[in-house]
């Protein structure tokens, strides 16, 4: 009788052990689930958070370089033809902050719209032959002529070439509305919108109808 209730001590205390190192097992999977997931939530979280840090971080670019680049609103000061014998070369139209000319008010915009086909050489040989003819000097003009020869296109009859001068440290030309070069050297604005706007100019009847005179 005694080794019968042995045995079944024995027995009752092996199913408790077994229990009870299921009930560990069970608990140990279940605390390993919940750090588990607690580890995948807040990589989600910090995730999420990276994403919101890095849309705020490119919209804030995005809008800086949208304000930086955003047109100024421009009214028109006049505006001329240019053309020889019968070819009618280019129109083109200065734009001013309250629509009237003065010397070095800021910003100033020329936009000059082609009526034909031209090859950028042509333009800044013609370009260069303005400057020899106010008196700009060989070291400047050399030194604009490189800058030219990588700035300008081949223009197409209708195409728009515009510069735009918003400050005496930024200016840039457009091709048809859209940012094409920017222009690193300070004396050239006013240089180059010499060619049009100087009392030496070839072309006086054409100024005085850029500026309002006419």
């Amino acid at each position: 009788m005694k080794s019968v209730n042995e045995a079944v001590n024995v027995t009752r205390n092996a199913y408790q052990w077994l229990v009870e190192l299921l009930f560990g097992v069970v608990g140990a999977v279940v605390v390993m689930l919940v750090v588990a997931l607690s580890i995948s939530d807040a990589m989600a979280n910090q995730t999420l958070a990276n994403n919101a840090s890095s849309l705020k971080s490119s919209n804030g670019v995005k809008n800086s370089v949208s304000m930086s680049t955003a047109p100024t609103a421009l009214l028109q000061v006049g505006a001329a033809s240019m053309s020889v014998l019968w070819l009618d070369i280019y129109s083109a139209t200065l734009y001013s902050l309250d629509g009237k000319y003065q010397a070095n008010q800021l910003p100033i915009k020329l936009e000059i719209e082609y009526h034909r086909d031209i090859e950028a050489k042509d333009l800044i040989d013609a370009t260069v032959d303005q400057w020899l003819h106010i008196g700009l000097s060989k070291q400047k003009i050399d030194e604009y002529h490189d800058q030219l020869a990588q700035a300008w296109p081949d223009v197409k009859e209708g195409d728009r070439l515009t510069f735009m001068v918003n400050s005496a440290t930024q200016a840039e030309f457009l091709f048809n509305d859209k940012p094409y070069f920017g222009v690193t050297n300070a004396d050239f604005p006013a240089d180059f919108l010499a060619i049009w706007l100087s009392e030496k100019t070839s072309r006086p009847k054409l100024r005085q109808q850029l500026i309002g005179m006419n």
